[in-house]
């Protein structure tokens, strides 16, 4: 696998994290246009307190999360490289923990922060390849 095709990668899973972040944020500030299953789980959720850390949305977060790591794809170092991964790991640790939320806490699931925890999942495996597979070559 090539420098290039796992940067790709990288950029790619970055970009889908970046739109469903974008969307959630969107919602965060315009909630009558969130769009979601029945039963009003994303309501809950975006409407918990936990939908913000320290007065800044959640989502708004992981949008910063996503363009940090599409910002180290382009400086492609290794300090980068590293950085990304160390985000990803980081990223993963959170998502881990707002389902846990959302499980026993809010008692509600939200399908786009779901879908946006499922991002990070390959989002940290291409990261860590990319780190090892440039730190190895």
């Amino acid at each position: 696998m090539s420098d290039r095709a796992l940067r790709a990668g990288v950029a790619l899973v970055a970009l889908a994290g970046l739109g469903v972040a974008a969307y959630l944020t969107y919602v965060h500030y315009q909630p009558e246009a969130l769009v979601c299953t029945a039963g009003g789980g994303c309501e809950t959720v975006q409407e918990s307190a936990y939908a913000e850390l320290v007065g800044i949305p959640v989502a708004l977060l992981g949008l910063l999360t996503y363009v940090a790591v599409l910002v180290l794809v382009a400086w492609d170092s290794e300090l980068a490289r590293t950085l990304a991964a160390a985000i990803a790991l980081t990223a993963a640790g959170f998502a881990v923990y707002l389902i846990v939320l959302q499980a026993f806490v809010i008692d509600a699931w939200c399908i786009w922060c779901l879908v946006n925890d499922l991002v990070i999942v390959p989002l940290l495996v291409v990261t860590t390849v990319w780190r090892v597979w440039r730190t190895s070559g």
